[in-house]
């Protein structure tokens, strides 16, 4: 398999870039990550903090979303907030580590158009279907993102197909959806509302999906780090439209819950776990970093069983575990050359080993 989007609103597209992306580094040429300091840290605690950074920060994001919904933001201006927050840092950070942030115009396009499919789409939907749904279960089907990616790149000419052992896991991990769905659909529990709200979150990680696979074929030469910002800034102006256009402002009360959730979300969420990443994919095998799909979800629902009181039952745990196997068998398998024409490579695809 190759890194694309795998996981979360958190993580932008930064793999479709052509350059290389440079790890900051201190005048003595020691690492340095936006959030994290470990000038004189020995390389393990490095390595330690930073899978912790991406593990806990990555797998609470939901968990942010929620708070953030329920100190009364509305969905469209909270995540315009957040985002446009959280470029306007990144930009000015790549900036200050002497990166130009000058972008070329076709270049922009493509972020553009990726920050429309994968934020607009993808993460905007998470903020809505969070509305009726628990975080854990959002969490749960954005897990699916794999999956969708494998079963996408199975149906389209030029890209790779999953082998036997990623076509168990598509099996695997759409089953466990399954499972999740077997209470509501017996009525057991759920709401209307909640199936809604799932239905929602499916067609987000359809949209986020949708992306990934653009910009896998849309490469550009642009800055990692500057792209990303640029995705993100197009994505909150468009939500700060959308908000405005749909009369969101009279209720964009900012309460010390609400401001913490931008705050958490902007600066954690989208650029010290986003560091973390980038810095571990340098620094680690590709195949631990990605270990991340399969632990998020499970803080996820960890965290909003603790903190919010949602409901744990033995279906959300069983439909988790498979789930998780699902990911773990798809994202692990080799791949297959594809039947159809070869697409254009991408020198900035990451192998995870198999």
């Amino acid at each position: 398999m190759f890194i694309h989007t795998l996981n979360l609103p958190e993580l932008v597209i930064f793999a479709h870039s052509r350059q290389v992306y440079p790890v900051p580094t201190s005048a003595h040429g020691r690492g340095v990550t936006l959030g994290l300091n470990p000038l004189r840290w020995p390389h393990k605690i490095k390595l330690i903090v930073a899978f912790a950074v991406l593990y806990v920060v990555w797998g609470s994001t939901y968990l942010g979303i929620r708070i953030g919904l329920d100190a009364a933001l509305p969905p469209a201006l909270f995540a315009g907030t957040r985002l446009t927050t959280a470029a306007i840092i990144l930009l000015a950070f790549a900036r200050m580590r002497g990166t130009s942030i000058r972008i070329p115009w076709r270049d922009f396009r493509i972020v553009s158009t990726v920050g429309l499919f994968l934020l607009v789409g993808g993460m905007y939907f998470t903020f809505l279907a969070e509305s009726s749904i628990p975080s854990g279960l959002a969490a749960l089907i954005v897990a699916l993102l794999p999956l969708w990616t494998a079963l996408a790149e199975y149906l389209l000419p030029g890209m790779e197909r999953p082998s036997a052992r990623g076509v168990l896991g598509l099996v695997v991990g759409f089953s466990g959806l399954g499972i999740l769905m077997v209470p509501r659909l017996s009525g057991l529990h759920g709401t209307r509302e909640e199936f809604i709200g799932i239905g929602i979150q499916v067609l987000g990680t359809w949209l986020w999906t949708t992306g990934s696979l653009y910009s896998k074929r849309n490469p550009i030469k642009t800055d990692a780090l500057v792209a990303t910002g640029y995705e993100m800034g197009v994505a909150g102006v468009v939500l700060l439209g959308i908000g405005t256009v749909v009369g969101e402002w009279p209720r964009f009360v900012l309460t010390p819950g609400g401001i913490g959730a931008i705050v958490y979300l902007s600066v954690m969420g989208s650029c010290v776990a986003f560091t973390a990443f980038v810095w571990l994919l340098r620094n680690a095998p590709a195949s631990k970093v990605m270990t991340y799909a399969y632990v998020n979800p499970v803080i996820a629902v960890f965290l909003g069983w603790i903190v919010l009181q949602e409901p744990v039952d033995g279906w959300v745990v069983a439909g988790m575990a498979v789930i998780v196997a699902g990911v773990a068998l798809t994202t692990s398998a080799p791949t297959l050359p594809s039947l159809g024409p070869a697409a254009e490579p991408d020198p900035e695809s990451i192998p995870i080993e198999a």
